[in-house]
């Protein structure tokens, strides 16, 4: 028998209808977390405050906060009458592909594309040719806005194959036009500027996809991800926050020039932190060039940067890097462990290092070694070993370590498990790939691949990636472990720790060691090195690697300026057959 709902008294009609009215009376206006928020917020706020764009064999180019946003509204409008349509609710509107380096424009481009609803596809330019245009094949961009000075070539294969694309607007740091007639509406970035400034932004849902990216495709092809408005913008409060904690300190005293490449996973959030951050100057240093970048570290007064180590290898052993004073700038690391040998150099020089961590999938920062009050008055020595560590959840993010069945494993510092996170802005789905959707978001937490483990205080470290961890006669090896304490001798400048196929043990470890120019060094001396760790009890014996191969040449990176394990992992696999 269907349950009637009991009649509502007249008096509760009268109460619902005084309700209604008062709520179309007060003229409530909801406020969706959108990025054109933080561009209007922060160019009231700090109208004064710069952004200075210096390429290599360039000239200076500065605008204040307030220039700046008075750009991003001439190109938005501009985009719009180009016939570029807003989404919905997570569903794309037009996706626009952008291809170049840390210029001004780039920057436009993360707040007027996001701003009128469409999509900002930021590709990675460091991909080999077939995997970029493998995630263009993926994305379907409707538009193509391009450095015509260095990725013209690319134009006419990705016009060739991919046909969503209507519409190539072209930029140059050199006044240069296309070479050719792409047969295609082709419009110069600088028309875009001359346009009548939007008096308002349009109004739309926060949940509308803002930008789409891809993985660096190390443990396969490259996988999509997108992110909307909405977590964009927890994202970048989250981590202005965490950036204020010390030893970051980071504030309105600062400038800032992160060396993290724009195209990848927002540069680590940095066009949207900068602003919120009130960051006195945020520094563009177009395509890296590390003798120039010193130069702009010294002539500009950074006082903040960041990277993946690589960076900070680069920036000390750099044959300019000498003539610099580098005391005082903080460095933010992040994209993988900061090996100790590498800290200590850089503590050397003064720098002030601290760590971080996350993923493409997680926009991307969930963690940052963040050091707590009671911890403030603790030796350097002591501080180290916390900022070397992964860290802790920055505000909104939750974290985990597991076992196989998702177990919580024991806040000890030692048991190792998979971490797993949750937050307001890690990925819905991979793009196209339902699969892997699943696999990643088990019980309702999103598990990295990230071996790690847990410390009695709630820091993490990150031991290993799964794919990277190295599995010898059931149990695991850090190779993270073993770089970071090879790192530390005084003749060592790269090192990488890989798994090798073995017949009896599964896999054994191999460490391939670079030495530091000019100097020399035997494998003998780095397995003597090694054992006074063996006998300080910090590893076991059997972690010791089975060879130690001394080479010359710089280790190969990935896209994305880590250590391509990978590839060494494939150059080195028949090491014991």
């Amino acid at each position: 028998m269907k349950k009637l709902r009991p009649r509502r008294s007249d008096k509760e009609e009268q109460n619902q209808q005084e309700q209604k009215e008062t709520k179309e009376i007060s003229g409530f206006r909801d406020y969706p977390l959108t990025v054109d928020k933080i561009l209007t917020w922060a160019s009231y706020a700090f109208p004064n405050n710069e952004i200075v764009y210096w390429p290599p064999g360039g000239s200076r180019a500065s605008v204040t906060f307030s220039q700046f946003a008075d750009r991003v509204r001439r190109v938005a409008a501009a985009l719009m009458d180009l016939g570029l349509r807003s989404g919905k609710p997570w569903e794309f509107g037009s996706k626009i592909a952008v291809m170049e380096w840390d210029t001004l424009r780039y920057v436009d481009l993360f707040y007027a594309i996001p701003s009128i609803g469409s999509t900002l596809f930021t590709v990675n330019i460091r991909l080999a040719p077939h995997e970029v245009m493998y995630t263009m094949s993926i994305a379907k961009p409707d538009a193509l806005v391009i450095n015509i000075d260095d990725f013209e070539p690319f134009i006419k294969p990705i016009l060739d194959n991919i046909k969503t694309i209507k519409l190539v607007i072209y930029m140059s740091d050199r006044s240069k036009g296309p070479s050719q007639d792409y047969g295609i509406k082709t419009v110069p970035y600088e028309e875009l500027l001359k346009h009548e400034p939007l008096k308002e932004f349009p109004e739309i849902d926060e949940r509308t996809p803002a930008t789409m990216l891809f993985t660096s495709g190390t443990t396969g092809p490259p996988k999509g991800v997108y992110f909307t408005h909405r977590q964009l913008a927890l994202h970048a409060s989250s981590v202005t926050i965490a950036l204020s904690y010390p030893p970051y300190n980071i504030g309105v005293k600062d400038v800032s020039m992160p060396l993290i490449p724009l195209f990848h996973v927002h540069g680590w959030g940095t066009p949207y932190v900068v602003m919120l951050s009130g960051t006195r100057k945020y520094v563009l240093p177009g395509r890296y060039d590390w003798g120039h970048i010193l130069r702009l570290i010294h002539d500009e007064g950074v006082t903040y940067t960041g990277g993946v180590p690589t960076i900070l290898y680069v920036l000390l052993t750099h044959p300019d890097s000498s003539k610099y004073d580098l005391r005082g700038l903080r460095f933010g690391n992040g994209g993988s462990a900061m090996p100790e040998g590498l800290y200590n150099a850089a503590k050397a020089r003064g720098i002030i290092v601290a760590s971080g961590y996350g993923m493409t999938e997680t926009a991307p920062v969930l963690t940052m070694a963040y050091l707590r009050p009671e911890y403030l008055n603790w030796s350097e020595d002591e501080k180290k070993q916390l900022v070397l560590r992964t860290g802790l959840p920055i505000p909104l993010v939750q974290l985990r370590v597991v076992d196989e069945q998702d177990n919580d494993v024991p806040m000890d510092g030692k048991t190792i498990g998979e971490l797993v996170v949750w937050s307001p802005w890690i990925a819905k789905e991979y793009l196209d790939d339902p699969e892997k959707t699943r696999n990643a978001w088990r019980n309702g937490w999103f598990h990295t691949g990230d071996v790690a483990v847990w410390f009695p205080d709630g820091y993490i470290f990150i031991v290993d990636r799964l794919k990277d961890v190295i599995k010898s006669g059931g149990e695991w090896i850090s190779s993270v472990k073993l770089e970071s304490i090879i790192s530390t001798h005084p003749a060592v400048g790269e090192v990488a720790v890989i798994g090798v196929p073995h017949e009896k043990w599964g896999e054994r470890p191999v460490a391939i060691v670079v030495p530091k120019p000019g100097e020399r060094i035997t494998e003998d001396e780095i397995r003597n090195y090694l054992m006074q760790f063996v006998g300080r009890g910090e590893i076991p014996k059997w972690w010791l690697p089975d060879k130690i191969i001394i080479v010359e040449a710089e280790l190969p990176k990935t896209s994305t300026g880590k250590i391509d394990k990978k590839l060494l992992r494939d150059r080195f696999k028949d090491e014991f057959t």
